[in-house]
C-alpha cells in the first residue's frame, strides 16, 4: 500500500488523532511518531516500499499529507522548527496548531 492510500483511507482516524492526541501546538516529527506507534504494523509496510531512504520518504509523504489536508484536519501551518527525529537528528519541520 502506498503511504498516500494509507492516509486517504484513515482520514477519520488521523483526524481524531490530531484532536485526542495532539497538544494545541506539535510539530510534523511528533505527528509520526503518534501515527506510527497507533499504526505500528502498517507503518512498518509503508517502510518496506522503499530500499533508501525509507523513513525520509515515508514521513514525506506523511508531512505533504498533512498540509494538503490540513483543513479537513482543522490544523494550521506555523513555521518551521526544529526537533528531534525518530532517530534523534535535530532537524527542520512543520509547526502546526490546532483551528
Amino acid at each position: 500500500m502506498k503511504t498516500s492510500d494509507f492516509m486517504n483511507a484513515n482520514l477519520n482516524a488521523i483526524k481524531k488523532l490530531i484532536k485526542e492526541q495532539m497538544s494545541d501546538k506539535f510539530d510534523s516529527h511528533i505527528f509520526i511518531r503518534a501515527l506510527a506507534k497507533k499504526y505500528e504494523y502498517q507503518y512498518v509496510l509503508l517502510l518496506r516500499n522503499y530500499r533508501k531512504d525509507a523513513h525520509r520518504n515515508v514521513h514525506a509523504q506523511i508531512a505533504r499529507h498533512l498540509s494538503k489536508n490540513k483543513d479537513y484536519f482543522e490544523i494550521e501551518k506555523h513555521g518551521k522548527v526544529r526537533s528531534a527525529t525518530v532517530f534523534g537528528f535535530n532537524n527542520s519541520n512543520e509547526l502546526w496548531s490546532k483551528k
